[in-house]
């Protein structure tokens, strides 16, 4: 349901790459993946799907890149939940989704994107109604200073139609946004990135009734070790902790998964492997 991050982490193997040899006055096709293994699924807007079972998540896609610094990308991401709450789904399959997007940089280091996706439920009996959305991005790839990159962005996420990306929130015509920084550093071959980010919306973005308790969602940091393995492809460990503001946030983490509790805090943990061409 929730593919940005990866999106990120994984275009950058191939879309600077692709974009730069663009360059010589020719389109390049490039392609990306990764496969990551989590202990649970917690969408980047803070909604905790899983916590039964791991979910194991597979990215695929290509990415355009024209000479004129226009980068086209398009894919799929899956995510299936072995071991999942029997109360709850039917199948270990849990959700597919779908992306197109583009980007340019419009001034040196300063990129700005849109992106559709739409999320379809990968229960037979659809937990949730597809969802239709639109992401614009705004993101900085700063210089850094002693091999220390702060890399701030932004994002505006809308809700265009189907069911409520978090549940209890407005089903369409909504929108929050994520304002964030992935701080990275670079020694020898290895990066190490501490993803962190908070949203913020209106309060029907989260809650359609006297629920609601103001326009802040999720607070998020982590941090994130990456190598490679071959040219192109690397593997990589992470832990990324979740502190859910809002009450709805917490209300459907109850709702989504047996005995959850009511705790804010939610932390996610795995491995995975990236590869581009």
């Amino acid at each position: 349901m929730r593919i940005s991050r990866l999106i990120m982490s994984a275009a950058a193997l191939c879309g600077f790459a692709g974009a730069a040899h663009a360059e010589d006055g020719d389109w390049a096709l490039h392609g990306f993946g990764d496969v990551a293994v989590k202990n649970d699924y917690v969408t980047p807007r803070g909604l905790v799907v899983t916590t039964k079972g791991a979910a194991v998540q597979f990215l695929n896609g290509l990415v355009l890149a024209g000479p004129s610094g226009v980068t086209l990308h398009a894919g799929i991401w899956l995510d299936v939940n072995p071991g999942y709450d029997h109360a709850k789904n039917i199948t270990a399959v849990n959700e597919f989704d779908y992306f197109v997007g583009i980007d340019k940089d419009i001034v040196p280091g300063l990129n700005v994107g849109v992106e559709y996706s739409q999320f379809i439920s990968g229960q037979p009996s659809v937990a949730f109604k597809d969802e239709r959305n639109i992401e614009f991005s705004l993101k900085y790839k700063d210089k850094g200073f002693s091999g220390v990159t702060i890399n701030p962005y932004a994002k505006l996420f809308w809700a265009v139609s189907g069911d409520s990306t978090v549940v209890l929130g407005k089903k369409g015509g909504t929108f929050d946004v994520e304002i964030g920084a992935v701080p990275t550093f670079k020694t020898g071959s290895v990066t190490i990135s501490a993803p962190t980010w908070i949203t913020v919306g209106p309060k029907t973005y989260w809650g359609r009734g006297g629920t609601g308790d103001g326009n802040l969602g999720v607070f998020s940091t982590g941090l994130k070790v990456s190598t490679p393995v071959t040219k192109g492809a690397s593997v990589y460990a992470f832990g990324q902790y979740y502190n859910l503001i809002n009450n709805n946030l917490v209300a459907a983490k109850g709702l989504l998964n047996t005995g959850a509790g009511t705790s804010r805090s939610h932390g996610v943990f795995g491995a995975g492997f990236s590869y581009g061409f």
